[in-house]
């Protein structure tokens, strides 16, 4: 019987270098799976957090995985994450920042290891932030939530990766029957 409590494990990617991006592809394909959706990716202007660590002109955006997996990996996949990063450093420094997380029908999850009063601990020092909430066809965040995510500029590509899921759940569904 196939498990239909499958989530699509998504990435919000941070990055200075285009270049480092694509570079970084092939190893996310190999860590997740194979990727299927790629979002647009905008100028990070809403905070300066990371430009010590990783310099001005930063970028993010939204990519999904093919694969379907059990939201319990979520604190695995975070750890994951943070090695691969950490095996990109130059004098120290992330060049790439990684935030895995899933997305079910209802909301989407990033994977942290800060904790915060809205976080639920998981497990290795990770942290699940919901982080979005689906309702009247679209994304919508909470007052704790991302400032770059509060502008929705990623909801576009949020709903495209919704659909891609749903599309996924129904042909699981479709085998059971």
């Amino acid at each position: 019987m196939i498990d239909i409590t499958n989530v699509k494990q998504v990435a919000a990617i941070l990055y200075q270098d285009r270049e480092d991006y694509e570079g970084i592809l092939p190893e996310l394909t190999t860590l997740y799976s194979p990727i299927d959706y790629q979002g647009e990716f905008f100028p990070f202007v809403e905070t300066d957090y990371y430009e010590s660590e990783m310099g001005k002109g930063l970028h993010r955006g939204m990519v999904s995985f093919k694969k379907l997996v059990h939201p319990e990996q979520l604190a695995a996949s975070k750890v994951k994450a943070r090695e691969f990063e950490d095996t990109l450093r130059k004098n120290g420094n992330r060049r790439i920042n990684v935030d895995i997380g899933y997305m079910d029908m209802f909301k989407v999850v990033l994977a942290s290891f800060k904790g915060r009063s809205n976080k639920i601990y998981l497990s290795a020092g990770v942290w699940a932030d919901m982080i979005m909430y689906f309702e009247e066809g679209d994304y919508k965040t909470f007052m704790w939530g991302f400032p770059d995510f509060k502008s929705g500029i990623y909801n576009r590509d949020l709903i495209n990766i919704r659909n891609l899921y749903k599309t996924q759940l129904k042909g699981l569904k479709s085998l059971q029957e």
